[in-house]
């Protein structure tokens, strides 16, 4: 709906005073109707936003390509990114965020004021769902993860992108079937990836219905931690659970 707001640390919080018929984005999901900005995660930009390009927050978000039942938060067809520069004032008034909308005719990515004219980052139509992005400051590459596969729930598909800037483009780096098998809302804390930039806890929660097959150990209902390691070059002979996708 919006933003609840505490200027003291997180000791009190201010309700925010948009409501579910009137939230930040206008958008509603009666009868059928397609949400955009569904499940919006903030892109990790380090402490304090440190590494962000231009000092504004982002949010990436899954949305349905086409208006049917079966899309929820964790199903989709579309990414799609909006930004707003943070402040109290800010974060609950939808005429201060930007929205991605494409690229001009130099190719170069717009942005607009007008939610209207909102573009997908990705499109990929029933086979993209809840996602985060992460900035890698070292090797200098976005992270975006995304999972796919509700409402189904018997194995969720996770998926790791990367791409020089948030507006892209995208590249596929590994596609993994039925990841945990039911990881979802899958992440990399900027706070703990290494110096080097090559080693990364990948953060997701699992067992959504509790009566699945975990395959990753300490896989539960809560927060998992598995740490990883960034790989480039030459990778032949090494064990990988990655499956190519298939459309």
């Amino acid at each position: 709906m919006g933003f609840r707001i505490s200027s003291d640390y997180g000791k009190t919080w201010v309700q925010t005073k948009l409501t579910p018929d009137n939230n930040l984005f206008r958008e509603s999901a009666k009868n059928g109707a397609p949400v955009k900005m569904g499940a919006p995660h903030f892109v990790d930009f380090g402490k304090s936003m440190e590494h962000s390009p231009d000092g504004k927050t982002y949010l990436v978000a899954p949305g349905p390509s086409h208006p049917e039942p079966k899309h929820a938060w964790g199903s989709g067809g579309q990414i799609f990114l909006a930004r707003v520069t943070p402040s109290l004032e800010n974060m609950n008034y939808l005429p201060k965020f930007e929205f991605s909308a494409g690229r001009d005719e130099q190719g170069q990515p717009k942005w607009s004021k007008k939610f209207a004219d909102i573009k997908p980052l990705l499109e990929w139509n029933d086979h993209l769902g809840t996602v985060t992005a992460t900035y890698n400051a070292t090797l200098k590459k976005c992270l975006m993860c995304i999972t796919h596969g509700w409402p189904t729930s018997k194995g969720l598909d996770t998926m790791i992108l990367e791409s020089d800037q948030l507006t892209g483009p995208w590249k596929l780096v590994s596609y993994t079937k039925k990841f945990g098998e039911q990881a979802y809302f899958v992440n990399f804390p900027s706070k703990f990836i290494s110096s080097d930039g090559q080693t990364a806890w990948l953060r997701y929660s699992d067992n959504l219905t509790k009566d699945q097959k975990v395959h990753l150990p300490g896989g539960r209902h809560g927060m998992n931690l598995q740490e990883i390691k960034l790989l480039s070059g030459d990778i032949t002979g090494i064990p990988t659970m990655i499956h190519p996708p298939t459309q």
